[in-house]
């Protein structure tokens, strides 16, 4: 098990390796369709996985971290509530399982964390690159029929598709976010030809997908990001405003010659992106979301705690009738799904970690890593105003996590050190016993500190 398997210029054990290919790498959709191009398989995988890792974690509850505990104890707590009234209304164990995977996610956050904790991984750069080579690959066998009409494409197993032509469905192509940051990041700092090349690549992809909700949290990722770096090292502003020159006029001369060459295609995608601003058009996407989230929204206010729980699931659809019975409601939106299911005590609990980084991320010591991610993540929650985010989209919140407490770490150790410097510039102003007696209590303090 200590055979050394290279990838990306990562190092990784057999061990390590499969840890993070089945439980991380496989969770993304378009990557597992490329080994097993069947929703029949891919879904019931991933939700068997996902009760391994709830047993996993209760089983090495003693390697996660006292929040973390909290944690992993509230959710335990909801699902035991949850079998109770299953029980005792419906006579089984648990009327229908899709009320614990919608609160997992959260539980698979805390388990990428730990994950990446243990084993010390560094995976953002890895990440980025595995997006970028997924979806070339996917598009090489996949993408024959892309086209800009958006025309319904036939499909017996919709799985990761789109369903017309823009193949790749909308939380996939989201995650090219995450390798558009990386390489953005990357260029601002080595301003380098070969860093402009995956970068403008990324954006091309985001842009071309069409996917409304994607180009506005891709905006919205791109000004957090800018913003906190801009904030946290002053040192970036010049870097990040020449960039930002550059880029604007760039942008002017490649729309002036595209608009020259094939005005349709400019016309088109300006139709498209003023859609964002003017969701309630008819036959839209856009306003079978809003009148989801009235009607939704109404029968929210009637249990708001703890929501409908599987009562939910009993309900004939609102909206429309091609959904089988008793096949729960099937949202368009992240939020309103789990404010329905689970009430305000889900959204908390579901969405606590995303509030945790939008908190977060005013603070001053952020490495760039945990910046790229806070910014991706965050975006996140405009995403989930269009779609529910996939359950990988919740590693990465992990992952983000992970490089947060890192941070706090290296800010502790740093602090540590500054009181060490002056415990020792103070030496000549003590006698020599008592400034051995201080320098005793002083390590004493930072071992315990770093035992916890």
């Amino acid at each position: 098990m200590n055979t050394i398997i290279k990838i990306f210029n990562y190092r990784f054990t057999i061990k390590e390796f499969l840890l993070l290919f089945f439980g991380y790498l496989f969770m993304e959709q378009i990557f597992s369709w490329l080994f097993v191009p069947t929703s029949a398989i891919i879904q019931p995988y991933q939700k068997i996985f996902g009760f391994v890792i709830y047993g996993y974690m209760l089983i090495n509850i003693n390697e996660l971290k006292f929040n973390e505990r909290i944690f992993l104890g509230i959710f335990t707590l909801i699902m035991l509530r949850l079998v109770v009234e299953s029980l005792y209304v419906y006579n089984t164990f648990f009327q229908q399982l899709t009320m614990y995977y919608v609160l997992f996610p959260a539980i698979y956050s805390i388990f990428i964390k730990n994950l990446c904790r243990k084993y010390d991984f560094d995976l953002l750069e890895f990440m980025a690159k595995f997006y970028l080579y997924t979806y070339i690959v996917f598009m090489a066998i996949y993408g024959r029929g892309f086209s800009f009409s958006l025309e319904g494409l036939d499909l017996e197993d919709l799985g990761v598709f789109s369903g017309d032509g823009r193949i790749i469905h909308a939380t996939s192509v989201f995650m090219m976010i995450l390798p558009f940051l990386w390489y953005l990041n990357k260029f601002i700092k080595t301003k380098k030809g070969m860093d402009a090349i995956p970068l403008a690549f990324c954006f091309v992809v985001i842009l071309i997908h069409q996917h409304r909700s994607v180009w506005s949290s891709a905006i919205v990722a791109a000004f957090i990001y800018l913003g906190i770096s801009m904030r946290v090292s002053k040192e970036n502003i010049p870097k990040i405003w020449s960039f930002a020159v550059g880029g604007l006029i760039l942008l002017f001369f490649t729309y002036f010659f595209v608009s020259s060459m094939f005005p349709e295609l400019t016309n088109f995608l300006g139709e498209r992106f003023s859609e964002i601003f003017d969701p309630n058009q008819q036959e839209s996407t856009g306003r079978f979301r809003i009148e989801q989230r009235e009607v939704y929204g109404r029968l929210f206010l009637q249990r708001p705690i703890f929501g409908w729980t599987f009562e939910g699931f009993e309900m004939s659809n609102p909206l429309v009738d091609w959904w089988p019975e008793k096949t729960g409601q099937h949202f368009h939106e992240g939020f309103m799904e789990v404010l329905f299911y689970h009430g305000i005590v889900g959204l908390l609990f579901k969405y606590s970690f995303l509030f945790y980084l939008a908190f977060r991320a005013f603070s001053k010591n952020l490495s760039e890593s945990t910046i790229i991610l806070m910014a991706f993540c965050l975006s996140g929650l405009l995403f989930s105003l269009s779609y529910v985010p996939q359950i990988v989209f919740w590693g990465h919140v992990g992952l983000c996590l992970y490089y947060l407490e890192k941070d706090d770490l290296h800010e502790e150790e740093e602090i540590d050190e500054v009181e060490y410097d002056d415990v020792e510039e103070q030496q000549t102003h003590l006698p020599e016993p008592l400034f051995k007696g201080r320098k005793a209590i002083h390590q004493f303090y930072t071992d315990k500190n770093s035992i916890s």
